[in-house]
């Protein structure tokens, strides 16, 4: 990665002036956009912010993880150089955030992909786009990978951060590692309360929801490393998003879809082909979804394009643990998948 890095202030230049390139009033000049609103997607209205220098630019769809976690407090703070290069969107997925609730529809990936591609059918008509860029989060990779399964055609390029693979592998391993480190350090506490945790590769957490919130507790202090920037409480960034608009829904709905995200349901390491050009981008300290799963399974991958990129400094979230690295890779992968 070093070596593509060297091109990495040439490309920001040149994206960074593409928005200005036109002048207003020519037939393509069409200015900035700052913009929100609530857009109607499967009978329910979803929260949509879109930011950028010129609605010329590529559009960057990002796909937040969670289940029901909102992304764009974070993406507000740590990810606006990138509406220098695009037309930046961010998407509070339905009954979170923003968004409006349906507390009638049955929550499956299959619905929150179909989401997706309507919102994506929506950028392409209003930017004029044959194809859009895709980022996406943990539990939005999950959507991701369907999604340019399903819809090879609309996407540009795909970015997967926090990738899930299989989540029982990595979970396995991320039990493996709070056991290890609890042992180096005698902590005879956390060994006893993993024990109480029923968990196997085969079947996941035997308590679902409830087994994953109190291994979470356990080894957050293990998860941490001093090489990872410390990252603030994103229900405390801004006034438009309130304590309940990040908590209700997580222990509602996406305790629901929580139900999903084990190997019965979700295995990608047999998928192996794609049509889109696939990146990966790594935290080296991703104990969350496995960064040796995802890497292992990278290698696998056949893609028309395709890099992995290591965040050195990065936990479960490079995006904004390493910022300014995650802007300029996002600028390759621009560089790289340029549109007609």
């Amino acid at each position: 990665m070093e070596k593509r890095l060297l091109s990495l202030f040439l490309c920001a230049i040149c994206f960074s002036y593409a928005g200005y390139a036109q002048v207003p009033g020519s037939k393509t000049w069409q200015g900035p956009i700052d913009t929100s609103f609530l857009l109607k997607v499967n009978g329910v209205e979803q929260y949509i912010e879109i930011k950028g220098v010129s609605r010329n630019n590529p559009v960057l769809l990002f796909i937040h993880g969670g289940p029901e976690w909102p992304a764009t407090p974070m993406i507000r703070k740590y990810n606006q150089d990138l509406t220098k290069n695009f037309v930046l969107v961010s998407w509070d997925q339905r009954n979170c955030g923003k968004s409006k609730t349906d507390a009638s529809a049955k929550l499956t990936p299959d619905l929150y992909v179909e989401d997706a591609h309507v919102v994506t059918q929506y950028l392409e008509k209003e930017f004029h786009a044959k194809k859009i860029f895709v980022a996406c989060h943990s539990w939005g990779t999950i959507i991701g990978i369907n999604l340019i399964l399903k819809y090879p055609e609309d996407y540009s390029a795909y970015i997967g951060l926090g990738q899930f693979v299989n989540p029982n592998k990595s979970e396995a391993l991320a039990h493996a590692f709070v056991a290890g480190q609890a042992k180096l350090k005698n902590d005879t506490a956390t060994i006893n309360a993993l024990n109480t945790i029923p968990f196997s590769e085969d079947k996941g957490y035997a308590d679902g929801f409830d087994g994953l919130m109190k291994f979470s507790m356990l080894a957050g202090k293990y998860f941490q490393s001093s090489e990872v920037a410390g990252l603030p409480d994103p229900t405390q960034l801004y006034p438009d998003y309130s304590k309940l608009d990040w908590m209700t829904p997580v222990m509602t709905y996406g305790k629901v879809l929580f139900n999903y995200m084990n190997a019965t349901n979700i295995d990608f390491s047999p998928i192996n082909e794609f049509k889109v050009p696939v990146y990966f981008f790594i935290g080296r300290y991703d104990h969350n979804t496995s960064a040796e799963v995802a890497a292992a399974y990278f290698k696998t991958i056949k893609a028309p394009k395709k890099e992995l990129f290591w965040f050195e400094h990065s936990g479960h979230s490079p995006n904004w643990e390493e910022p300014d690295l995650f802007y300029h890779c996002v600028l390759l992968v621009a560089a790289d998948n340029k549109i007609n």
